[in-house]
């Protein structure tokens, strides 16, 4: 008798449990559907930068940047994996431009070869953002649909979810009392320090371009730095894939994913095909892409 109460009690912390994980991961998940990411987003002059990027679902983002242009105006960017627009731009906070995807995909391949060179792109990102202004083709509205599913490219594919993992440990944790106590304590344990992650996340969130260092660190000391030269540096967060670029004390440039970390564990993910990588500069970079795609997929074939 008293073993089949411990095992109600245990059934019944199991489905407690996993229903708290499976909680926290629908918040994890952005709009516009919480659950499969799938949907639409309808931008306008009334929808704000830092809103809509953060709307995106994670599975349809190639990247995520807002930085300070050489005008001192807040320039936002999202680059997307599907859909019949392949990045929007933004300019204090107003959509200014969509871009296309091809031209999404090689300026995020341009500016992942420069940051592999060891010359991370944000020394340069006046320039590069003067160029995505001039590439975009100017909108005031866009609608972006989601299909919910990932890519290799995507945020979601690229920022791992231990919340996963948890899920499947519990599962696999049989009808055995001992193993199913064992996984629930070390999953337990990942829950809360997943919970803590949360939390610094949101913080991270709130940081802008143009906040100081010193208030970027008090916010979480990096955990990665890379020095650029003696006034520029960027600190970057693995566990969030997201960098900030310093430079003078200031953070001019945020993004996510953090390509610092890309360019040392997965480099492959700016590759291209048919890339002249030699005019990946601000200036020439919409000029790299010497055979156009439907060329480069015949030749695959």
């Amino acid at each position: 008798m008293q073993g089949r109460s411990s095992a109600i009690w245990l059934g019944t912390i199991l489905i407690c449990f996993a229903a708290g994980v499976q909680a926290a991961k629908d918040d994890l998940v952005t709009l516009p559907d919480q659950i499969t990411g799938a949907g639409e987003l309808w931008i306008n002059a009334d929808s704000k930068a830092r809103d809509t990027l953060r709307s995106i679902p994670p599975e349809a983002a190639l990247e995520r940047f807002t930085l300070l242009d050489g005008q001192g105006r807040h320039v936002a960017y999202a680059g997307l994996t599907e859909g019949e627009v392949g990045g929007v731009v933004f300019v204090d906070d107003r959509l200014v431009g969509t871009l296309t995807h091809d031209d999404a995909l090689l300026f995020y391949s341009c500016r992942g070869f420069v940051s592999a060179m060891h010359q991370h792109w944000a020394m340069q990102s006046p320039a590069w953002a003067e160029s995505l202004l001039a590439a975009a083709r100017p909108a005031g509205e866009a609608l972006l649909r989601f299909s919910g599913k990932s890519t290799s490219q995507s945020i979601k594919s690229v920022v791992d979810n231990p919340l996963v993992v948890q899920v499947k440990a519990i599962a696999g944790a049989g009808t055995n009392p001992v193993e199913m106590v064992k996984t629930l304590y070390k999953a337990h344990g990942d829950y809360r320090d997943h919970e803590r992650d949360k939390q610094h996340s949101r913080a991270l969130n709130d940081v802008r371009p143009g906040m100081s260092e010193a208030e970027l660190v008090q916010v979480l000391p990096p955990e990665s730095v890379t020095f650029l030269d003696a006034e520029s540096l960027v600190m970057a967060y693995p566990r969030f894939s997201v960098e900030f670029f310093v430079t003078q004390g200031k953070v001019r440039e945020i993004q996510q994913p953090a390509f610092s970390q890309l360019v040392k564990e997965r480099a492959s993910l700016f590759y291209q095909y048919g890339v002249d990588w030699k005019r990946c500069t601000p200036e020439a970079w919409r000029e790299a892409k010497v055979l156009p795609a439907a060329a480069v997929a015949a030749s695959a074939q």
